[in-house]
């Protein structure tokens, strides 16, 4: 495990349970490590200046989310995502995604109608200049906006959770210049959905996304073999 932690900030009020497992599972969703590392507890917790009792709750919580595996005379390993449990996840997110939308009809302010068109131009000029860390950044803006717009506090919180298991997906379903100009036309289609208030047409274009994101990540990963 190459991978060093910052220490946990003081002014960070979070348990210190939840900061170092958040800390843990974006570096195995970000590609910081990977499938078969080792999680060493003693070094977890000097790198973060915690105890070691905070490391190890959180490397359970990981082995119960099956991101990790405790091996016998090996101790815990990144398991990471995989093909499967990524397909199980676009699942899952297609028929949320869905529902983001069709409340989207029902709450979303021209403000935030506006802001996701000028989203939408951003990107398609980030594929023009080949500024992935942009479009990625303007992907999730996107997304926040359309999550918060649905006004459902436990509809955002799962949604929230998938989108982390997502962020190491991502730069596998948009590898490709031609797949994301397939996306943003797709975001123009549930943008013009919500605008109109049509609200069986934005769930279907949603689910109609993820679905091909889902397919785009599969065909990647059988192109990887």
């Amino acid at each position: 495990m190459n991978v060093i932690f910052d220490k946990v900030e003081n002014n960070d009020l979070r348990p210190i349970r939840e900061i170092v497992l958040h800390e843990i599972r974006n570096a195995i969703f970000e590609g910081k490590l990977n499938q078969g590392d080792r999680l060493i507890e003693n070094n977890i917790a000097k790198c973060m200046g915690v105890s070691r009792t905070p490391v190890r709750e959180a490397l359970r919580q990981l082995e119960i989310e099956g991101l990790a595996v405790n091996v016998p005379r090996k101790g815990t390993l990144v398991k990471g995502i995989s093909k499967e449990d990524a397909i199980e996840i676009y699942d899952i997110r297609e028929v949320l995604e869905g529902l983001v939308s069709r409340l989207a009809c029902l709450h979303i302010t021209r403000i935030e109608i506006r802001r996701l068109k000028e989203i939408i131009s951003i990107m398609e000029d980030c594929i023009k200049i080949s500024s992935n860390m942009e479009y990625i950044k303007a992907h999730n803006e996107y997304n926040e906006i359309l999550l918060n717009a649905s006004k459902n506090k436990r509809l955002i919180d799962r949604l929230e959770t998938i989108y982390d298991y997502l962020k190491s997906l991502r730069r596998i379903s948009l590898l490709t210049d031609e797949r994301r100009l397939e996306a943003i036309k797709e975001h123009n289609d549930i943008v013009q959905a919500i605008e109109t208030g049509d609200e069986e047409l934005a769930e279907k274009v949603a689910r109609i996304h993820v679905y091909n994101a889902k397919q785009a990540f599969i065909k990647a990963c059988e192109v990887k073999k």
